[in-house]
């Protein structure tokens, strides 16, 4: 049996332009075709679902992730930066998205101040799966640079939660984190990487956690930098890019997905169009 997961990514909806709009039905369609095309049995979405501040955005990410759910497919979701820049907190993001019916069912989940982490559980040919979801916030309030970073209490969490897991485990992220920046350095990068890795300044030690605690994770997927796509093996840990899903921003790549595909106990993904 194959189980197939499309990471949808960047997809940043809301009224930036006055033809936005029309822009935002072109990124519907392509999101219908690749769900029609490829049929997933789940959809992970890593972020910037909206523009927050253009007008009526929160109207508008209630309408974005209506549109997800009318699909009847299993969902997860993980924010980004630009989600929730206006006057609404992420925590009531996160109740809309906790709202809908084929919002996944969570096997734990945990609030750490406005940002939400959970996983999500299944068995694919008798091997037990598990995809978590860490939110990586937005800025970085100490201004060491721009993007903000995994936190040490979201890191602990998702080792505590690992600990006792025989599976194999997969990490859902928006901002990619400084690893990424290394294997790119160090020429393990394949796939396209037009676009400086915008990661936080600030290490706080996820990779390293991952593994000194030898746990379960196998690949990392985020999203954020619309003009990479790339893959790359970093230790034992297949570091991913999504292709960027929205019309309405900037990027020169087409406009796409990632499907991963999971048989028994190996993953592997490919960006599709």
């Amino acid at each position: 049996m194959m189980y197939k997961i499309l990471q949808l990514t960047d997809l940043h909806f809301g009224a930036l332009l006055p033809e936005s709009n029309d822009i935002d039905n072109v990124t519907k369609a392509l999101i219908k075709r690749l769900i029609d095309t490829h049929e997933p049995d789940f959809i992970a979405i890593t972020g910037d679902v909206i523009w927050s501040l253009t007008p009526n955005s929160f109207t508008v990410f209630q309408d974005v992730l209506s549109f997800i759910n009318n699909f009847n497919i299993p969902f997860g979701v993980t924010l980004g930066n630009h989600d929730s820049e206006s006057d609404f907190a992420r925590s009531k993001l996160y109740d809309v998205i906790r709202s809908l019916s084929h919002f996944t069912d969570m096997s734990a989940s945990i609030m750490h101040g406005e940002r939400m982490s959970y996983y999500v559980d299944m068995t694919v040919d008798d091997v037990q799966h598990r995809l978590y979801f860490i939110d990586t916030g937005d800025y970085d309030a100490l201004k060491v640079g721009e993007y903000d970073y995994i936190t040490h209490e979201q890191i602990d969490w998702l080792i505590a939660a690992d600990k006792d897991f025989n599976g194999v485990g997969q990490l859902f992220i928006h901002i990619p984190i400084p690893e990424y920046e290394d294997a790119k350095a160090l020429g393990l990068a394949e796939g396209h990487q037009d676009e400086s890795i915008c990661c936080p300044k600030l290490n706080t030690g996820l990779f390293s956690q991952l593994l000194l605690n030898d746990t379960s994770i196998k690949a990392i997927y985020c999203g954020h930098d619309h003009d990479n796509d790339f893959q790359a093996l970093y230790h034992g840990i297949q570091l991913n890019y999504g292709r960027v899903t929205g019309f309405n921003t900037y990027g020169h790549l087409r406009r796409g997905g990632r499907l991963i595909t999971i048989e028994g106990n190996h993953i592997n993904s490919v960006v599709v169009e």
